[in-house]
């Protein structure tokens, strides 16, 4: 689609909130100047990033949702480190949790790096992998500073997969 079909369905949803999500935004050229056309037209833009692209060129008023891969993701190489500049308010880090070991990695990340008090922390339990009550338990149990996040579309999705 292009620039201008987008902002014209954002716009007949009368949405306030957008949200430029999906494998990978930063790989697209053009997201950066829609998500800065969208800032334009007042909207709260929000952009879930995969945290392997350096964020530097994202418009300062997008507030970033930065993914910091864990051990046990599979990936744990593949955040770009430059994307710990952006510890403000306007930015969330967040750590998709597969095991106990992915849980005390991610403590201890935070710490290391001062993210707990200058930015926002979410801890999602890894779909299938971690039990939601599990890991608020733990964050509760070991009173840590990071907020419990669901990844709402994967309980959408598994809810219309079974018919619900």
């Amino acid at each position: 689609m292009s620039q201008e079909d987008i902002i014209k369905v954002v716009k007949g949803h009368g949405a306030k909130y957008v949200c430029v999500t999906g494998g990978e935004p930063l790989l697209q050229k053009e997201t950066l100047p829609l998500m800065s056309a969208l800032s334009d037209m007042g909207l709260n833009v929000s952009l879930e990033t995969s945290g392997d692209i350096d964020c530097a060129d994202v418009d300062e008023r997008v507030k970033k949702i930065i993914d910091v891969k864990t051990p046990d993701s599979g990936e744990p190489d593949a955040f770009c480190i430059s994307n710990l500049n952006f510890k403000d308010m306007n930015t969330e880090y967040k750590f998709v949790i597969c095991s106990e070991k992915d849980f005390y990695w991610s403590e201890n990340f935070c710490a290391k790096n001062s993210l707990f008090g200058k930015t926002h922390v979410l801890y999602s339990p890894s779909f299938g992998q971690v039990e939601e009550k599990w890991l608020a338990e733990k964050i509760l149990k070991e009173k840590s500073s990071a907020r419990l996040q669901l990844q709402q579309h994967k309980y959408i999705w598994s809810s219309s997969q079974q018919g619900v």
